[in-house]
């Protein structure tokens, strides 16, 4: 959990500066929101259907980088538009999926 930094200065006189109970209680309000956010998660990925998206996703995602490696542009292209509906949908279940690297410039011609 990353902590924001905002303009906070210390009391005069003082090196530190100490939070209030009310800024204490919404960052404990916050963590306890993350924490029942990755219970979530784990519930949904001990589906069996849950477990093989996922499974696809990284053999994509393992796909992509072989097809990077070997320069095949327009077998990435294709890869990366069949993985963009199985990470919406795990978006959408409240799953997070490590960023994919996805092709940069133009798409190669049909043909």
């Amino acid at each position: 959990m990353a902590k924001k930094k905002t303009a906070r200065k210390a009391a005069p006189g003082k090196t530190r500066y100490r939070r209030s109970d009310e800024e204490l209680i919404t960052d404990l309000k916050e963590r306890i929101k993350e924490l029942k956010e990755r219970q979530e998660a784990k519930k949904l990925k001990q589906s069996v259907a849950v477990k093989a998206t996922l499974t696809s996703v990284r053999y994509i995602d393992k796909a992509l980088e072989a097809a990077e490696e070997e320069s095949h542009t327009k077998l990435r292209h294709v890869l990366t538009d069949a993985r963009k509906p199985l990470e919406e949908f795990l978006g959408a279940e409240g799953l997070k999926l490590p960023k994919a690297r996805k092709p940069r410039g133009r798409r190669p011609k049909e043909g």
